[in-house]
């Protein structure tokens, strides 16, 4: 039983016509007293055969070069819709600075609004009917403001 072992292994070879001359003399002489050896061999040689008659489907020639073509072209289109997310990204990653800008601007315009405001002396705040804030107050005892 090792022999058929052995044999059933160097079939596949055989029956292509790919074994050496010292398997091909083994393997035949094991065949001629071996049914089951002999059967697998039939086996094998009806499904080459029937391997070789199925028809092979042939390709168009310029097939490979349209099917890279394909494939660039979609590569570069997944690639410049990667780039323009990541610039969408990008953009949303930028949105606190045109937003801190304007809080920045806005906190400028009231101070200077409140410092001019602020030039005016005590007086002219009582007189105007102004709100007099504790720093207007503690400047006119500093001598800071006239």
């Amino acid at each position: 039983m090792n022999e058929c072992a052995r044999i059933k292994r160097l079939l596949s070879v055989y029956v292509d016509k790919e074994a050496n001359n010292a398997d091909t003399a083994l393997v035949e002489a094991h065949l001629d007293k071996c049914p089951d050896c002999q059967k697998e061999l039939s086996q094998l040689s009806r499904i080459k055969g029937s391997i070789s008659k199925k028809e092979r489907k042939a390709l168009p020639p310029d097939y490979l070069i349209f099917r890279l073509r394909d494939e660039l072209v979609s590569r570069q289109y997944a690639r410049d819709r990667l780039s323009l997310a990541r610039m969408g990204d990008f953009s949303r990653r930028l949105i606190p600075v045109p937003v801190a800008a304007i809080v920045l601007m806005t906190m400028l315009i009231f101070m200077s609004v409140r410092q001019t405001a602020g030039t005016d002396s005590l007086e002219d705040n009582i007189l105007n009917g102004a709100s007099v804030t504790g720093e207007a107050v503690l400047g006119l005892v500093l001598g800071t403001q006239g």
